[in-house]
This record gives C-alpha cells, sequence and structure tokens, in this order.
C-alpha cells in the first residue's frame, strides 16, 4: 500500500512538472522549479543505474545507465540551442520593428 502511495504521488509531481515546463502562462520561477524537479529525478536514475551497474559488475545495466544519460544531456542542450536561436531572432526582430 505505501507503494502505491508514493508511486501515485510521483507521478503526480512529475506529470505536473512536465506539464509546467512548457506553458507559458506558469509564472517563470514556477517553471524553473518543475525544471529543477524533473532534472533532479531523471539525474537520480541515471546515477542509480549506473551505482547498481557497476557496484553488481553488472555492465548492461551501467551501460544502459550511460546510454540514459547520454540520451538526456544530448536532449537538454538541443533544447537549450534551440531556445538561444530562438530568442536571438526574437531580440532582432524586435530591435527592427523599434528601429523603425
Amino acid at each position: 500500500m505505501p507503494e502505491f502511495i508514493f508511486e501515485f504521488i510521483l507521478e503526480l509531481v512529475l506529470d505536473g512538472s512536465i506539464e509546467a515546463l512548457g506553458e507559458k502562462k506558469v509564472p517563470l520561477a514556477l517553471r524553473v522549479a518543475a525544471g529543477i524537479i524533473v532534472g533532479i529525478v531523471y539525474v537520480g536514475i541515471v546515477a542509480l543505474l549506473l551505482f547498481e551497474g557497476i557496484s553488481e559488475k553488472n555492465w548492461a545495466v551501467a551501460a544502459l545507465g550511460a546510454g540514459i544519460g547520454i540520451f538526456f544531456g544530448a536532449g537538454f542542450i538541443s533544447v537549450i540551442k534551440k531556445r538561444r536561436k530562438q530568442n536571438a531572432r526574437q531580440m532582432r526582430s524586435d530591435m527592427e520593428v523599434n528601429h523603425d
């Protein structure tokens, strides 16, 4: 029974956090907090897989953890680069409008 409650609460927190990340109507401070929560959970999962794989000498689990870590790291970097490009375009557009 406690596992069910823990899983339900964790699912609510993660789903809510992931939903809040993409919403522009949610204040920036809450979106940052949601991003930190999601990031901590994913880093914890990767760290747990790596730790268990290395300590038990199960290299398949360690490789899985490393692969997931690389996948999420590459995705994070991709999103950051995309957002920076969008912000740069928006700033140029705003400057052109204000300049006229």
